[in-house]
């Protein structure tokens, strides 16, 4: 998956969103994280194994063998696993899948609610959420949307979208997937006419 989206692939995605907002009465929303969690706990954890790995090699070698220094070592792997982008991304690998959905799934229910305050009940919502790190997508629906397409037709579209990101990327991905949402949408909630309640379709979030 690539990082961020380029200008371009912002206007493209948004363009694709304008157009299906055009046939339908569909709210559409591109939410994307680099990561869903920190992951803080787990930092803390494997910088400090990872410290304590090299602080017994060093020791063992006498090149360190007091105590601050070995503390000194562990204390400094957990910052440079904090702040070096390309290390965080490695180590947020090895926390456990379950988690890494867990956390996933909340912020993009959490990125769906915030959207959803800000528009009727009475308008459909169709949210994507793509994590980065954590290679994960989701599609949440709204209420009036779920009343009409089966939680299957969503999952099987989320495997097709996860599928075409790694072959494609993110930007004919989620093209794709919005006209694949715009076609299945417009028989059931045709445009009325009425002005979109949101913004801002295209959100990259910390």
């Amino acid at each position: 998956m690539v990082k961020t989206l380029s200008a371009d692939d912002k206007k493209a995605l948004a363009d694709a969103i304008t157009e299906a907002e055009r046939q339908t009465s569909l709210e559409l929303v591109v939410v994307m994280a680099p990561a869903s969690d920190p992951y803080q706990s787990y930092l803390l954890i494997y910088g400090l194994i990872l410290g304590s790995l090299i602080g017994m090699v060093l020791w063992s070698l006498n090149l360190v063998t007091g105590f601050p220094f070995l503390f000194a070592i562990q204390l400094s792997v957990v910052m440079i696993l904090s702040f070096i982008p390309q290390l965080r991304s490695l180590w947020i690998k090895l926390v456990p899948k379950n988690i890494q959905q867990y956390r996933t799934k909340q912020r993009a229910y959490e990125e769906y609610f915030t959207i959803s305050h800000q528009v009727s009940a009475t308008i459909p919502i169709v949210l994507l959420y793509i994590s980065i790190a954590e290679h994960y997508v989701h599609i949440i629906p709204s209420r009036l949307v779920r009343e009409k397409i089966s939680e299957e037709h969503w999952n099987n579209l989320v495997n097709e979208l996860t599928t075409t990101i790694g072959a494609q990327g993110i930007k004919m991905a989620c093209i794709q997937t919005i006209q694949h949402i715009t076609d299945i949408l417009k028989p059931h909630f045709p445009e009325k006419g009425e002005q979109n309640s949101l913004s801002e379709t295209i959100v990259e979030v910390n």
